[in-house]
């Protein structure tokens, strides 16, 4: 199994895995071409892809589905996110498997209509997708405990956002709970999972509101003493490539 963040970002957003049966993209925030050479400087490929995993309708996520669908691409998403975009697909469900991957949904609190975060068990690898949430909740905690992997959000600094250039009423929206998680409110929940994480990603950085080495430098001095591998990802480019097995 292989996996890499292709991109990351209000700018779009899509997580390459390379499973035992294919390609699956969980998100199409980016144009064909833009995800086909990103998979390819990442020394991955969407030849074969057959499943786009879709976490909410927000175009930063969906920019690019309606490409892939024409590829052939099936759609897998909760229902109120096929509602919302007005296609069919494949209803997340509990226990799904596509292309050799189980797909446990995961309800998150976001100012979308379905949206869902994803466990993902790979040949006994679990990897866990969180982003685009307002806070962590009990639900959230619970389904990624046992998760080797974790791409999970770390959008912004609050001081940052409160005096940076945004309108009070966006300021107001991202601070709340339907929002996106604050560098210090990530680092506390992914403190709660050190015993099982190994590799995380922090996802999702806000260009305007955060610097990905202060969002690094506050989950790292939250997880002082853990062992594991805390990485970036990118608006631009892809991310470093997670491989097992």
């Amino acid at each position: 199994m292989k996996l890499c963040v292709l991109g990351s970002g209000s700018s779009g957003n899509a997580l390459l895995v390379e499973g035992p049966a294919g390609p699956v993209l969980v998100d199409c925030g980016l144009l064909w071409p833009d995800l086909e050479a990103r998979a390819r400087r990442a020394g991955l490929s969407l030849h074969g892809l057959r499943y786009v995993v879709v976490t909410h309708e927000h175009t930063d996520h969906v920019r690019g589905l309606e490409q892939a669908r024409r590829r052939g691409a099936k759609v897998v998403a909760s229902a109120g996110t096929l509602r919302a975009l007005g296609i069919k697909g494949l209803p997340a469900e509990p226990g799904l498997e596509v292309a050799g991957i189980r797909i446990l949904p995961i309800p998150l609190p976001h100012d979308a209509l379905e949206p869902i975060g994803l466990r993902l068990e790979v040949d006994g690898l679990r990897l866990g997708v969180v982003t685009d949430l307002g806070r962590v909740t009990p639900t959230v905690l619970e389904a990624l405990k046992g998760c080797e992997v974790l791409v999970f959000e770390s959008n912004h600094d609050l001081e940052m956002l409160l005096t940076g250039p945004y309108p009070w009423p966006l300021k107001m929206r991202i601070l709340g709970p339907l929002g996106h998680l604050a560098n210090d409110e990530a680092a506390q929940a992914l403190k709660g999972l050190r015993d099982w994480a190994k590799t995380v990603y922090l996802a999702h950085l806000s260009r305007e509101n955060n610097r990905p080495e202060l969002a690094l430098e506050t989950v790292a001095q939250a997880l002082n003493g853990w062992e594991g591998h805390l990485l970036l990802t990118y608006p631009d480019r892809p991310s470093a490539v997670f491989s097992a097995g």
